[in-house]
């Protein structure tokens, strides 16, 4: 996947635009929780 598209992917998650010692955080998926883009959190913001 080109860089680009991972920037944008990325800014689309608040999450992710966190750093943990001083690096980009990186997530890993799991059954207990799912993250939302910030699309999503601006509807449910709206509701």
């Amino acid at each position: 996947m080109a860089d680009q598209k991972i920037a944008q992917l990325r800014a689309d998650f608040p999450v992710l635009q966190r750093l943990v010692h001083g690096k980009p955080l990186v997530y890993l998926d799991n059954a207990a929780t799912t993250q939302k883009p910030v699309q999503v959190i601006d509807a449910l913001d709206r509701y």
